[in-house]
């Protein structure tokens, strides 16, 4: 008599069960298939991963087109590709960041910079310069990084209620106590959840820009999802490449051509993209283009500054 599947408890009638997809062996596997697996996954050239990476960076818009038009099995899904690409990204920015700040061990970061905290958590706050306090007073919006590493700030605006006007006041002081410090690791914390959010709202504008080309709201945010899914790809590499030439003074022209053309990539990967998912001509396409490019800018600039609100009170 056929065995059950131990999954789903469908009859089996082969070495795979045909209503769930499950192996029929379900033995406890040893170590050397575990790391068989795992190896067999990540570095096979037959892998979804690495076949959906070369489609995405290679054949602008093929990838999302494929995936509109039902093609799924052979690719990964979207948003976990860009969940993936995007932790890499931000695991790299904050490895990178960690190793300078160890390898850091001048006598003034050491001595001065750390003293200034110490002072900073035993005493309290510390307060605002005069000019900062009035400059705060005037209602205007200000962060300066001193050519000395020091951070000056006022993080206000005279419109606000008190309430909040006073947790920014606070915010700055904590900044400058700090140099920035604590805003810093908030800000790249809460990055991640905005540029999300970002893509929701860059995917509104596409929705708005395609309005007659009957496309529903959900591919414009797969298409987005793909695109910045390269965005952070090329960002990884970027990050990696200057890295390597703030090492070796040698290799400081050669680095900068490689992230001027990976920026140049991206501007024309995008209006290709475009191209390729929407179908329309190069004049409509183009203008679309301008238009998206100005109000992506926009959007981001406005991501960016409600990060940093939020970086800075939360800090």
């Amino acid at each position: 008599m056929a065995g059950e599947c131990k999954n789903c408890g469908a009859l089996l009638a082969g070495r795979y069960c045909s209503a769930c997809g499950q192996s029929a062996d379900v033995r406890i596997p040893s170590i050397g298939a575990l790391l068989f697996d795992v190896l067999g996954d990540v570095f096979s050239f037959d892998s979804r991963i690495w076949h959906s990476l070369a489609t995405l960076a290679l054949k602008p818009g093929r990838l999302t087109s494929s995936y509109l038009e039902g093609q799924r099995a052979r690719y990964t899904p979207p948003f976990r590709m860009y969940i993936v690409a995007s932790l890499a990204f931000f695991l790299l920015f904050s490895l990178l960041g960690w190793i300078r700040n160890s390898a850091a061990t001048a006598p003034d970061l050491i001595g001065g910079h750390a003293a200034q905290v110490a002072r900073g958590a035993a005493a309290g706050p510390v307060p605002l310069e005069d000019d900062v306090r009035a400059a705060v007073e005037d209602g205007t919006v200000h962060i300066t990084l001193e050519d000395d590493g020091s951070v000056s700030c006022n993080f206000v605006d005279k419109d606000l209620p008190p309430a909040m006007r006073q947790r920014l006041v606070d915010a700055c002081e904590r900044m400058e106590g700090d140099n920035g410090a604590a805003f810093g690791r908030a800000f790249v914390g809460n990055l991640s959840a905005m540029l999300m959010i970002f893509i929701v709202i860059v995917s509104g504008i596409m929705r708005v820009l395609y309005l007659f080309a009957r496309r529903k709201y959900v591919e414009h945010l797969l298409f987005f999802a793909h695109v910045h899914t390269l965005f952070f790809l090329l960002a990884f590499a970027t990050l990696l490449v200057w890295e390597v030439q703030s090492l070796a003074p040698i290799l400081v022209w050669p680095g900068r051509i490689m992230v001027a053309a990976a920026a140049v990539y991206f501007l024309v990967y995008l209006y290709l993209a475009m191209r390729h998912v929407y179908r329309q001509g190069h004049v409509l396409t183009g203008v679309k283009y301008v238009v998206l490019g100005g109000s992506y800018v926009a959007a981001f600039m406005v991501t960016l500054f409600f990060t940093a609100v939020v970086s800075a009170v939360m800090a």
